[in-house]
């Protein structure tokens, strides 16, 4: 069983092409509680939000320097590390080093309803990885009506459609991920509702846990 169309490939590259009938793809899912959330006005506030372990391969430091590079310029926003781990104090030492204490906040572990909280009171979720599968969380913003920024890697593409539920840029690349985050604080509101119900209409059809577990 493959959760992706790139998690199939991986598996026909390790088996016998005689073997590939054998392969099923089989989605990772979200609640239907989840899915059937109503549609919440996206905030005024310019903030985004990452949801993840604190861990080098999230690209935790690559965001900080996109940060960085925002205030620079100088737009108003927030950024909301949501998640704890073994790299906490590497990213509060850069955020000290580039002096993003009053743009970034690590908010540590949060509780299921917290997260839902955060993704809800932000613009878009953000997750600027280097190495991933097909990342729940980014299911979660996408059936809570938040558009998504990710990285063109493993099974993302499957869920992040750019320019239509969020926006997609190459892995390591700060330039293309700092152009994401501006243009999605800078969107109209408008805009980003759209790109929320195209997001939550694309779980509603491939991510629903009940049909994905009945397979």
């Amino acid at each position: 069983v493959a959760i992706s169309s790139f998690g199939r490939s991986q598996l026909y590259h390790r088996i016998d092409p005689r073997d590939w009938s054998r392969i099923r793809e089989v989605h990772c899912g979200v609640d239907g509680d989840m899915i059937a959330a109503p549609q919440t006005p996206v905030p005024a506030t310019r903030r985004l939000v990452c949801v993840a372990r604190l861990h080098p391969d999230k690209g935790h430091l690559l965001l900080l320097e996109a940060a960085a590079r925002l205030t620079a310029e100088g737009l108003d926003f927030e950024l909301v590390l949501a998640g704890d781990g073994p790299f906490r104090k590497a990213i509060e030492e850069q955020i000290r080093k580039l002096d993003l204490g009053g743009r970034v906040r690590v908010a540590g572990w949060m509780s299921e309803e917290e997260v839902r909280q955060s993704i809800l009171a932000s613009r878009a979720l953000v997750l600027p990885s280097f190495n991933e599968g097909l990342p729940v969380v980014m299911m979660e913003a996408l059936a809570l009506h938040r558009p998504v920024i990710g990285t063109a890697i493993a099974g993302i593409p499957e869920l992040v459609v750019p320019g239509v539920d969020g926006w997609l840029v190459p892995a390591g690349s700060v330039e293309a991920l700092l152009t994401a985050m501006r243009e999605a604080l800078e969107a109209p509101p408008a805009r980003l509702e759209a790109m929320g119900r195209a997001g939550a209409a694309l779980v509603a059809e491939r991510h629903d846990a009940q049909r994905e577990a009945r397979k």
